[in-house]
């Protein structure tokens, strides 16, 4: 791999854990484990004894593993930032002539900083849920840009669909069908997490398992939809493994994470659904999401740009020398 295809998928690799790290601050409800930003309570770093918290605050019901899980949030995510000023320096460096590559890193860079801000704003509105919803869309679009330009790199000169046969484009276009049905799923679930913190805003003395019950239309439109969305991807499974069997290794192990995932996102659903809401299902709910979304664009990024041996330029100019050999 050259410098900006290792950097590309350093980078993509560790937004998703900055993904799940996001996920486990909501779970554990440490988004205001730092209630100020970018320093916390005041200072670079959250206090480490008692003797470093603020006066104005009871040392004794300080919440320290809030604050740095908090902390460790923005750690990894100025990280990212880094990541991906070096991934576009190597874009420009190698890949100034590739379009495919070079806007969508450029376009990444541009978002991380205005995550960067959007982040702070998090904290300043005291996690209103549209904002924290706009913090998680923005991630998804951050990492599949990434994506995107990660595997692009490592088909610079093929053109979308160029040479490719019809089963080919036909799963690429069902692939994007799906991933659309998936985001569309993502943003009711954002909207239900949303309507569940307003739920425990209001209602405090109210069980963690019955806030699902007051959470209004959200609740049976996203498990209604969650049913099409198994569907259309268990139909991209079936797809694959019966028409594309002679197709590149990793297409077919994109179906298969998408449809290992769509399985452990239902699973955990039902958990949050019928159970106490617990932690680790959400961070698994969430995680599981971000994945399935990363695979399916993986999967329609493949399918469009891998060439095969029949539609390769180069197969086909040594076919027709063979042929004029023979002759």
């Amino acid at each position: 791999m050259n410098p900006f295809q290792k950097w590309a998928l350093a980078t993509t690799i560790a937004t998703f854990v900055l993904i799940m790290i996001g996920g486990i601050v909501r779970a554990s409800d440490s988004g205001l484990g730092c209630p100020d930003w970018p320093q916390c309570f005041g200072r670079p770093y959250p206090p480490l004894t008692e003797s470093q918290v603020p006066d104005h605050i009871d040392a004794e019901q300080f919440d320290f593993q809030a604050a740095w899980i908090e902390y460790v949030n923005r750690l990894v995510g100025v990280l990212i930032g880094f990541l991906i000023l070096g991934t576009m320096y190597h874009a420009l460096k190698s890949h100034r002539r590739v379009p495919r590559v070079l806007y969508p890193t450029i376009a990444a860079f541009m978002l991380v900083l205005f995550q960067g801000w959007l982040g702070g704003e998090v904290v300043e509105s005291e996690l209103n849920p549209l904002h924290i919803t706009a913090h998680l869309v923005l991630a998804l679009l951050i990492v599949n840009l990434l994506l995107y330009a990660t595997v692009s790199a490592f088909f610079p000169e093929t053109r979308p669909y160029a040479n490719l046969p019809r089963q080919r484009r036909t799963l690429g276009r069902f692939a994007l069908l799906v991933l659309v049905l998936v985001l569309v799923q993502v943003g009711f679930g954002a909207g239900l997490r949303g309507e569940l913190e307003i739920v425990e805003d209001e209602s405090p003395t109210l069980a963690r398992g019955e806030w699902i019950e007051e959470a209004g239309w959200v609740d049976p439109v996203h498990r209604s939809f969650s049913w099409l969305v198994l569907a259309g991807v268990g139909g991209l499974v079936y797809y694959t493994h019966r028409r594309m069997q002679e197709q590149h290794h990793l297409i077919q192990w994109a179906a298969r994470a998408a449809g290992g995932l769509v399985i452990v996102q239902i699973l955990a659903g039902i958990g949050l659904a019928y159970g106490p809401l617990p932690p680790i299902l959400q961070v698994t709910h969430l995680v599981g999401a971000s994945l399935l979304v990363g695979a399916l664009m993986a999967l329609y990024l493949l399918a469009s740009r891998i060439p095969t041996e029949t539609s390769s330029p180069q197969s086909s100019l040594q076919q027709q020398l063979l042929s004029r050999h023979a002759a």
